[in-house]
């Protein structure tokens, strides 16, 4: 295997890089070990070998070995994959307000936020209150036809709980069909709390939703980690100084999620479990 170089350019950015095999880190001297962020490449693979993944060592500024002790996950996209009811559910709406029936793609695209504001993005704020309305009787008949646990989802909550880590959800979906989604998939044995719209007045990324949530879950900023697959949830682990982990399993590809600085971004969650929890 031709040994992998450093300096590879990666767009506009000259950065270290380092080999993984089978998604398990290398040893790294204890400096780069406390990068700051890194995220994974495999469009070298077929130069330097088949199955194999890159780090890009983003910035080399430590706050120490963190110990994690705690996971906050997104739901949707990152845990679950729902997209089937909800774009059945948000198309029965669309086409009862006299609206074209949207694609897969388009809803798909809206959603990540709060019900009013994927709505707004789908019938126009004027009437994205009434959607709303509509739109929660539809879903509730709608929502467990179809919906499944994305790959690595159960087995990493498991792989925590053995591990003494504690994990909770936090999510902009409506706190019922939340946990009716986390209870139907089996999730509700290994999270200690499940949160969701309308559980306070405020949604992601609203840090005051967060922090509430990290005093309820007993769980503190520094040794707590929060994992999703959009924007909304890299704003809100930023918003409190957590450490925003995504992957790529939901609304935003691995190249969208791999703009931000200061994260860690894989592919899905048997990359990231094999990363933080071997």
């Amino acid at each position: 295997m031709t040994s992998n170089p450093a300096g590879v350019r990666l767009g506009n950015h000259h950065s270290k890089t380092i080999c993984l095999r089978n998604g398990r880190q290398p040893h790294l001297h204890p400096r780069k070990r406390l990068c700051k962020a890194f995220y994974f490449r495999h469009f070298w693979a077929k130069r330097y070998g088949e199955g194999l993944s890159f780090i890009k060592l983003v910035t080399n500024q430590s706050k120490g070995n963190m110990r994690i002790r705690a996971i906050m996950f997104d739901l949707d996209g990152t845990l679950i994959d729902q997209f089937g009811p909800i774009h059945r559910a948000f198309s029965k709406v669309l086409v009862q307000m006299g609206f074209d029936s949207p694609s897969y793609e388009t809803v798909k695209r809206a959603v990540g936020g709060a019900s009013d504001s994927t709505m707004a993005k789908l019938v126009g704020q004027e009437r994205a209150e009434e959607a709303v309305r509509l739109l929660r009787p539809i879903f509730e008949s709608e929502m467990l036809d179809g919906l499944i646990a994305l790959p690595g989802s159960i087995e990493m909550l498991r792989k925590c709980s053995d591990s003494g880590i504690r994990t909770a959800v936090l999510t902009n979906k409506h706190g019922p069909h939340a946990r009716a989604a986390c209870s139907h998939l089996g999730f509700d044995s290994y999270l200690e709390l499940v949160v969701g719209a309308n559980d306070t007045e405020w949604k992601k990324p609203d840090s005051r939703l967060t922090r509430r949530t990290l005093d309820e879950f007993g769980a503190k900023v520094e040794s707590t980690i929060y994992v999703g697959d959009s924007p909304y949830d890299y704003e809100t682990a930023r918003a409190v100084g957590m450490k925003a982990y995504l992957v790529s399993t939901g609304t935003h590809s691995f190249e969208e999620l791999s703009e931000f600085p200061d994260c860690v971004v894989t592919y899905n969650l048997e990359e990231l479990s094999r990363l933080i929890l071997n």
